[in-house]
């Protein structure tokens, strides 16, 4: 295959939870896909690796939204409720302990589209058809910063095609 300067890219993503768009982020969307292995070795070959099997695959994503609204709360923090008084029209967000809730079960598709595509081309789009946060928050009261919800999605394997995730637009289909 030749060299192709166009196949370099660059540029931001807007990133889709549930087909909700979170806004704005800041810092850059981080994607990591970690593949463990095991090395088979052998008595006769010593501690050379004679052949290595893969034995698990994960993929997370860390967004920093930017965009820290009462509804992006309540789209990343399991078991969260958002309130609205009826008279005031005043907001606020209940957030319960969460034990035992099962993240596969609400685990939704996550998409980073690249913003340098149109919205109706998805040739580059990064889908993790289930993923889901524990709700784990990073932020801080800063005089110089902006106020960041720094948040990590775990992609989990679809039960029935196996599927993790994918990139473009070819359709995903079952083994």
């Amino acid at each position: 295959m030749a060299s192709d300067t166009k196949n370099v890219k660059l540029g931001v993503c807007r990133v889709f939870f549930n087909a909700v768009d979170l806004g704005y982020t800041q810092g850059g969307v981080q994607v990591s896909v970690k593949t463990d292995t095991h090395k088979v070795n052998v008595d006769q070959f010593g501690k050379t690796t004679i052949n290595e099997l893969i034995m698990a695959r994960d993929v997370t994503v860390k967004v920093p939204l930017a965009e820290t609204t009462l509804e992006n709360l309540v789209a990343i923090m399991p078991g969260a409720t958002l309130n609205t008084d009826a008279t005031t029209q005043a907001k606020s967000v209940d957030v319960e302990v969460g034990i035992g809730v099962d993240l596969l079960s609400i685990a939704q598709e996550l998409r980073l589209h690249p913003i340098a595509k149109a919205d109706n081309d998805y040739s580059e789009d990064f889908v993790i058809p289930l993923a889901a946060t524990a709700g784990a928050l990073d932020f801080s009261y800063d005089v110089e910063k902006e106020r960041i919800y720094s948040v990590d999605f775990t992609g989990y394997p679809d039960p029935v095609t196996q599927k993790l995730f994918k990139v473009g637009t070819a359709p995903v289909t079952t083994p």
